[in-house]
């Protein structure tokens, strides 16, 4: 009898009844992650920044599928600042370069508290060029301005836009060669005479990009083209529309139809942010173009800045992060959530459903090539000793009432990640 249950037990295992999926399922070639390790989440509150000793700003690589023993994930040195949030960086389409903002520069070991925010951090103006092929990623440094704020990729993959606040260049373009190095850049002024632009979107078709200006609560459209000589041009094209009160990051719905706003209200502080709000904008697209519109807007979480839209367009995606940044203390310490809403033809959200997880600080967020899943970047969490960063993975169900389910793995990196970019 033992023998023959030793055999069933062995018929099982090999026709799989018991086979588990991988803890993570996500379809891709690889992530690239950002983590400024300089302070820690809670120095938005009280200042205190919580150095490590070990743990310094990195760019991490990973590339599927993944193996427990760690030799597809590899880490570079890349200074880099989440005062940018998610707009600090872009990969190719190929997968073969990042280009990186430094935005705000490190600090030295012997600062340990900030006394008036993020303006306190060292300005910055370097942009780094990472070669994600090689098994140790190598990395080129160009000048973008002073204290760039985003950055965006056209989707041929051979044009960057920058923002920075040199006045007067407040917009750079930077055509790139085929091995990552710029070949010529060209300047131009803000849409918006003087006004520092926080967000830039390349549309899908690659013939605007959108931008947000957080001190004046607009948006706007820039069109770019090519002149007979292949020189590139960015003008304004329509004049830019209100939007709530902090607009801080954007997305184009695949079809370039719409435009995803969220607006935060408020920065990330001791008292909190309070509830947000998303807009969806109809830009106006013709030759001579009309006025750009808000066809709808809706209510979202606190501090909900990072967003994401699903490939096929029907669904929206975004972190709350709440007032999870706190002091460990705090009763909104370390909690954070994701807000599923539909989107319909028309540009209306309806929200689907909420899903509240342990985590500090989650400010991007990206799907897979399939739309079946996404990848979150979470800071930190409520953990002492040797803190860390985490790409959690949720899987994605579609229909009228989209949903989510987290998944049982993820993926530590360097604390303070703040941007996931995949590829």
């Amino acid at each position: 009898m033992k023998k023959q249950s030793l055999v069933a037990l062995a018929s099982l295992l090999t026709t799989g009844v018991f086979a588990q999926q991988e803890p993570i399922q996500f379809t891709a070639k690889g992530i690239v992650v950002l983590s400024d390790a300089d302070m820690a989440a809670s120095a938005l509150a009280d200042g205190n920044l919580y150095k490590s000793k070990t743990s310094r700003d990195a760019l991490t690589i990973v590339k599927f599928p993944l193996d427990r023993s760690g030799q597809n994930i590899t880490t570079a040195p890349i200074s880099n600042s989440s005062a940018l949030y998610d707009k600090a960086a872009v990969v190719t389409p190929n997968g073969r370069f990042a280009y990186v903002l430094e935005g705000r520069g490190q600090l030295g070991d012997s600062v340990s508290t900030l006394k008036s925010g993020v303006k306190e951090l060292p300005a910055a103006a370097r942009m780094f060029i990472v070669d994600l092929a090689p098994a140790k990623p190598t990395a080129k440094v160009v000048s973008v301005g002073n204290l760039p704020t985003a950055i965006t990729i056209n989707p041929q993959g051979n044009t960057l836009a920058v923002a920075s606040g040199d006045a007067g260049k407040e917009m750079r373009l930077i055509e790139i060669d085929n091995t990552g190095t710029p070949k010529r850049v060209i300047t131009a002024p803000s849409p918006v005479p003087g006004a520092r632009i926080t967000d830039l979107v390349w549309s899908p078709a690659g013939d605007f990009i959108a931008y947000v200006i957080e001190d004046t609560q607009e948006v706007g459209l820039m069109k770019y083209s090519l002149d007979a000589a292949k020189k590139p041009n960015i003008i304004p094209h329509g004049k830019p529309i209100k939007v709530g009160g902090l607009p801080a990051t954007g997305k184009f719905s695949p079809d370039g139809k719409f435009f995803l706003v969220s607006d935060i209200k408020k920065g990330a502080s001791a008292q909190g942010a309070g509830k947000g709000e998303l807009f969806v904008v109809q830009f106006s697209t013709e030759d001579t173009p009309g006025e750009h519109k808000v066809i709808s807007q809706t209510a979202s979480g606190e501090s909900a800045e990072a967003l994401t839209i699903s490939p096929d367009g029907s669904m929206v995606i975004v972190a709350n992060s709440g007032q999870s940044y706190q002091p460990f203390g705090h009763a909104g310490a370390g909690k954070s959530s994701l807000s599923v809403y539909a989107l319909d033809k028309e540009g209306k959200l309806t929200l689907a459903n909420e899903y509240p997880f342990e985590g500090i600080m989650p400010q991007s967020i990206e799907f897979d090539k399939s739309g079946n899943a996404i990848a979150v970047a979470v800071s930190e969490y409520l953990d002492y000793g040797d803190r860390s960063g985490g790409i959690e993975f949720w899987k994605v169900t579609k229909g009228d009432k989209p949903s989510l389910e987290k998944m049982p793995g993820k993926i530590s990196v360097a604390r303070g990640s703040h941007t996931v970019r995949v590829y």
